[in-house]
Formats: C-alpha cells, sequence, structure tokens
C-alpha cells in the first residue's frame, strides 16, 4: 500500500511562552504547521515526543522549558484500574441506575482536581502560544499555503490513490462496528453494562458514537451544532474563555481540522485517522473524546463535556472508555499525552497503570515507576545512564524532499539553487530538529517572491 505523503512548513523558534501548567512564561518548544500527514508518520513523531494541536505539530525543547513534558502511555490490555477509577465507573452505572446523583454531596480531592481545566484528559490547550513566525504561516493559508495544498494534492492523488480511504461501502466495515460495548470497571473492563439488573430498570440510556473529525463527513456535520454547544458550554464555564473565543470556526480550527489523512491498517481491518467519540445519554451528548487512532496506539488529543455532568467525573470515566476502545481495537497502546511531573495536578495521568514515559533523548520507553523517583530529585531527566549517547540521526539529503516553485524535489538537488539564507538556515534548524524523521517528509520551502503575490 502506497504511504501518503507528509506535508509540512518548519516555524522557527520565537522566543518562550506563557506556560499552560505554572504561573511563569518560559515555556519553550519547536513546531511545524502539518498541510497533511500520514498516520505513520505522526505515530513515529508522537514516539519522540511530538504533540498536535489542530495542525500545528510542536516538540517541548526539554532541557530549556519550565515545564518538562514526557509523551505517557498505558499498556491497554494489562490496564489495571485504581480504586478511585473503579469508582468514578460504579459512580456514572449508578446515575445511569437511579437517575440521580450519589449520597456523596462532597466529593473526593481526585473528583475536585478533576474539575479544573489542567487536569482534563488531552492536552491540545497546553499547545505552547503562536508565535509571530506561526501566525504568519498560518495567514498564509487563505493564500500562498492553499495553493500550495490544493497543487499537492492533485500529486498526491495522481501518485497514490490509496493515500486516501476509498473503499467502497460494501466491503468497508462502518465506524460503529468499532464501538465497545457498554462497559464498567467495577471488577474488569469486560463486563457488560445492561439496562436493566438484577429486576432493575435503568433511568437514564447511555451510549457512544464515534465520528471522524472531519468537517466534510456527513456524520460529523449532522451532529455538528450540538458537539460545538457542549465546547462552547465547557470552554466558557471551566476554562473561562469569552463567547468570541468559542465560535464554530474556532472549534473547527481546535479540534475538528487535522492533518492525519484517513487511511485503513494493512493489518486490521481499521480505519484510522482524527475521530470524535460522542458520549450520550437519552441520546443527547453530554461529552466528546477527541483522539487520534494511529497504527500503534490512539492517542488522546482533548475532552470536553457539559458542565452539568461534572458529578460523574467524565474526565476519568472518557479515560477508561479510550483505554477500552483501544482494546477493542485490538491496540496496545492508549498515549495520555504529556505527563508533567513538574505540575502536582497533572500527575494523574501516572495512576494509569501500567504506563511508561518516553526518555527525551533515547526514545526508549520506561515504567513510570523507575521514572518517578529520578523526576523528584530533578524535573529534567534522560532516564538513562550518564554514559548513554545517543546515536546520529542526520537526514540523508538526497531522500529529504523539499517543495519549491511549485516542484517537489530532492534537498540535495535545492541546495544547488539559490537558496535564501533565512531559508537555508530554517532548514538547517528543522533537520536537526525531525532528525532522520525529516526524510519521510516533504518540506514546503518558502519562496519570498510568491509570498508577496496578492491572489
Amino acid at each position: 500500500m502506497c504511504e501518503p505523503n507528509t506535508v509540512v512548513t518548519y516555524i522557527p523558534d520565537s522566543g518562550s511562552s506563557s506556560c499552560g501548567y505554572c504561573t511563569g512564561s518560559s515555556s519553550y518548544s519547536s513546531g511545524m504547521w502539518a498541510h497533511y500527514m500520514s498516520v505513520g508518520m505522526y505515530q513515529k513523531l508522537i514516539d519522540r515526543g511530538w504533540r498536535r494541536s489542530g495542525r500545528y505539530v510542536y516538540k517541548p525543547k526539554m532541557k530549556e522549558t519550565c515545564c518538562p513534558l514526557y509523551t505517557i502511555r498505558c499498556h491497554a490490555k494489562n490496564y489495571q484500574p485504581s480504586k478511585s477509577q473503579k469508582k468514578v465507573a460504579k459512580k456514572v452505572k449508578n446515575f445511569l441506575l437511579h437517575g440521580r446523583k450519589s449520597k456523596e454531596e462532597n466529593p473526593s480531592q481526585d473528583q475536585k482536581e478533576e474539575s479544573k481545566p489542567c487536569e482534563e484528559n488531552g492536552d491540545a490547550d497546553k499547545a505552547p502560544d503562536p508565535g509571530s513566525e506561526e501566525k504568519r504561516v498560518i495567514g498564509l493559508k487563505k493564500a500562498k499555503i492553499r495553493r500550495i495544498e490544493r497543487s499537492l494534492n492533485k500529486k498526491m492523488e495522481k501518485n497514490c490513490d490509496t493515500s486516501v480511504e476509498k473503499t467502497s461501502k460494501n466491503s468497508e466495515k462502518q465506524i460503529s462496528d468499532y464501538l465497545p460495548d457498554l462497559q464498567t470497571t467495577t471488577r474488569n473492563l469486560n463486563q457488560t453494562l445492561f439496562q436493566t439488573e438484577e429486576g432493575e430498570t435503568y433511568k437514564h440510556r447511555m451510549s457512544l458514537r464515534l465520528v471522524k473529525a472531519d468537517p466534510k463527513d456527513p456524520e460529523f456535520r449532522k451532529y455538528f451544532k450540538e458537539s460545538h454547544g457542549v465546547f462552547k458550554k465547557y470552554q466558557m464555564s471551566i476554562h473561562k474563555d469569552s463567547e468570541s473565543k468559542c465560535s464554530e470556526a474556532q472549534f473547527i480550527d481546535f479540534l475538528c481540522s487535522s492533518p492525519l489523512i484517513y487511511q485503513k491498517s494493512s493489518e486490521k481491518d481499521l480505519l484510522m485517522g482524527a475521530f470524535h467519540q460522542h458520549y450520550l445519554i437519552d441520546d443527547k451528548i453530554i461529552a466528546v473524546g477527541v483522539i487520534d487512532i494511529l497504527p500503534g496506539c490512539v492517542s488522546s488529543v482533548y475532552f470536553y463535556y457539559d458542565p452539568d455532568y461534572s458529578f460523574l467525573s467524565l474526565g476519568t470515566y472518557s479515560a477508561i472508555r479510550e483505554i477500552q476502545l483501544t482494546c477493542k481495537l485490538g491496540i496496545e497502546f492508549y498515549y495520555m499525552g504529556y505527563y508533567v511531573h513538574s505540575c502536582p495536578k497533572m500527575r494523574y495521568k501516572g495512576k494509569y497503570h501500567p504506563s511508561d514515559l518516553c526518555s527525551p533523548v533515547s526514545y526508549i520507553w520506561h515504567d513510570i515507576g523507575e521514572c518517578i523517583p529520578k523526576l523528584d530529585e530533578n524535573k529534567y531527566s534522560t532516564f538513562e545512564e550518564e554514559s548513554y549517547k545517543p546515536p546520529t540521526r542526520r537526514p540523508s539529503t538526497q531522500k529529504l524532499l523539499i517543495y519549491f516553485r511549485g516542484e517537489v524535489l530532492p534537498y540535495s538537488e535545492a541546495l544547488k539553487v539559490p537558496l535564501s539564507s533565512s531559508e537555508q538556515d530554517k532548514m538547517s534548524q528543522f533537520l536537526e530538529l525531525a532528525e532522520d524523521l525529516a526524510e519521510g517528509m516533504i518540506v514546503v520551502v518558502s519562496d519570498r517572491d510568491e509570498d508577496s503575490d496578492s491572489d
């Protein structure tokens, strides 16, 4: 099967930005704007500490940033729910059964913390503030970048017609076929939650619905208004955003515009890409989990819910459900985004056992139990021996492709054309950042003459 193209524009560092985890302003990261990205490439990137927020894909500068961010994953098939996680599942079940809140009016400390913004399942709201260069790139999207994407899209369709899912409906399973049964973790992940139990009838009916995170998809459009309404209510109530920051356009850019190309797995009958999982009670959306289904994991992107249902601890409940979905899909790992040990309120992700943290230098996974003592001593750790030396991961200029003046050509040939010194510097920075993974990308090299063109 032909691997879809990954097309990116590197965004040079713009200095420090405000930190979403502490009160400081010393958050450092580097990033790129992804026009298109294969699920395989994104899997490789997150396995090296990258993360996406919409189409912006970034990587923290671990030695410099005030709060180091470590990629964390849970072994889904071996997941061992904690006592508090079982309690949350039981609480949701009891609400569905009896139709009222638990008699416990004073939530536990875990439940109190979960309602805070930095405790939510997913990290997309913690992406670094865009710098001037990123704003320039985003601004170009309406003109030059849009032309580039149209041109590249034609080339992709011509050279690789399997880059976008085109299987006939007769042979393709529906997304709903991959939904897990309604289950609870009061005992284990395989206990089915029925609508009736021991002669009692459930007062409420819960269901799950998985749709593509794609504004062009009919199913997505069908529920867009309702989903956006929950998002707006959540952002204004929990994150204290103004109404103007919760418009439909911003919602689309933030959580619905993904660079990931939908692709069917060659090993499993599985469609991969970006999705929204709706949580419904009595056919009403009460929460939405934004996830990426990738070759080696289900990655949690963001989670929002109706604040009227905050008593159900839906952040924890959604994580349990997403672990369950990961198992249902036959995928081994559930990625929870970043673990931030320097921010005590973000340590809750380490409570999903068993889990690992990724070394920022070797990219080897280490059991979190072995990492925590090191992070207690120093907020930055490689988790490796002091004698460890990372291998050289420089990409080949022969294999690296760039998009320049309407043509895709090897970077080795581009070195022969008169690239500006600023573009050469940007390419050097990008190669140092992306390392050998750059060989699987097409890098858009800006032509300043084109930038000045008017549409």
